[in-house]
């Protein structure tokens, strides 16, 4: 092939790439054909690759997507496609299909040949391709930013309006009692809300539209400085026996909501559920507020110990490195061609040039961190995201165990089978 049809060829395909990089998630999204859930911005659902209930989620207004199960996500429709899809972004033909997937068309074919002329257009189209998406992207920050602290205000309004708990907010401690964490008495942390309302969607005027009001249990994510950064709302309802949340539904495709939200940040960020982080050597944490508590009543809320939670298996353990990646060992998924593929899990070894809100963070002075794993989670991608998070929390001198329960349960279920 001449040097001209190579140079052709190559920016051919650049500009197919460009195009791609355009896409937003939100129209990425419904080239995949996922669900948008009626939420404002975020719609979580089950993950394409990973299964799970709620565990992949994408956000227009921040243009991002993640998934909690295989601890990967991502800000461009691209990535959210070779996840999707079980395409290995570091093949190349892979990489084009995941491109093609987002635009829609067809790859370039490679050996197509074009005019002088055509060649100057395309080339002038693709510079116009690179600022605007420049342009894009700066203001895609912006944006988000923005978003960001609104939503960081939002969450400290939400735990500042919220009463202490020990005082007021005895729903919260016989929640937590009924999930089989004991009695927590008071707390530094968890705070109670009597009548929160949980937003889902709009009304047909446009408005946001509360489709719930109870109690709650709210939780703030803090940073290193102890500052909030968001909070975390799990809704109680004390009549709806075994996890004793209320039953949520989407009034229009009568799918399953979550009990829980996230509201400002977690990236990076953890939640004290009791104790104090920089009195105590000892940490004790995995996803969630109840098995964090269910484990510490186990063990008899010892003193000595801070208990936390990550909010996410992702949070806790950070994105893999790309070339950890490896095949599920039994989980197969149809390609965009029909092709019966392994599901590819996020591999054991933290990227490479981790960021420092990639994960939950750990003071420097903690020498034993005793991670928390879920057995109701699918076995294989929990293991290499756990031995994800030994690795990235790992420091000399600290050791960091992790225990697992009964496979199939988690450590509050097993927690409320033993007091039932």
């Amino acid at each position: 092939m001449s040097e001209h049809l190579l140079q052709s060829n190559y920016a051919t395909t650049e500009l197919f790439v460009e195009d791609a990089r355009a896409v937003s998630v939100g129209d990425a999204a419904k080239r995949l054909g996922l669900c948008f859930t009626g939420h404002l911005h975020e719609h979580p659902q089950p993950c394409p690759q990973c299964g799970g209930t709620d565990t992949f989620a994408f956000n227009t207004a921040k243009n991002k997507w993640n998934c909690r199960a295989g601890g990967i996500g991502g800000q461009d429709g691209i990535g959210m496609a070779a996840h999707c899809e079980g395409l290995d972004l570091h093949r190349r033909e892979a990489f084009l299909e995941a491109c093609s997937i987002v635009l829609g068309r067809p790859m370039p074919h490679e050996t197509d040949w074009e005019a002088p002329d055509k060649r100057a257009a395309r080339r002038q189209r693709l510079e116009q391709r690179r600022l605007a998406n420049q342009a894009q992207a700066a203001e895609r920050v912006g944006r988000q930013t923005d978003f960001r602290e609104q939503e960081r205000k939002k969450a400290r309004a939400i735990l500042g309006a919220a009463a202490a708990v020990g005082r007021f907010g005895q729903p919260v401690v016989d929640y937590l009692q009924a999930r089989g964490c004991g009695r927590i008495g008071a707390s530094r942390w968890l705070r109670h809300a009597s009548n929160l309302p949980y937003w889902h969607g709009h009304d047909e005027r446009g408005r946001a539209q509360a489709l719930h009001a109870g109690p709650a249990m709210v939780a703030p994510f803090v940073g290193p400085d102890l500052a909030v950064i968001g909070c975390h709302i799990t809704w109680i309802d004390l009549l709806q026996p075994p996890k004793f949340r209320p039953l949520l539904f989407d009034p229009h495709t009568d799918a399953m909501l979550p009990s829980k939200k996230m509201r400002g940040s977690k990236k990076g960020g953890l939640i004290p559920i009791f104790g104090h982080p920089s009195a105590a050597s000892r940490w004790v944490g995995g996803e969630g507020i109840e098995n964090g508590a269910a484990f510490a009543n186990w063990e008899g809320w010892r003193r000595d110990t801070f208990y936390f939670a990550a909010g996410d298996l992702g949070n806790l353990a950070g994105p893999a490195e790309p070339s950890s990646r490896f095949a599920h060992p039994t989980l197969l998924k149809l390609d965009a061609k029909g092709v019966a593929r392994p599901v590819m899990v996020a591999g054991p070894t933290p990227r490479s040039e981790p960021q420092a809100d990639d994960a939950m963070w750990v003071a420097d002075h903690v020498g034993e961190l005793v991670l928390l794993a879920d057995g109701d989670s699918e076995r294989v991608m929990t293991a290499a995201a756990m031995a994800r998070a030994r690795a990235r929390h790992g420091r000399p001198g600290r050791i960091i165990p992790i225990i697992w329960p009964r496979s199939g349960s988690d450590f509050a279920g097993m927690a409320a089978e033993a007091v039932a």
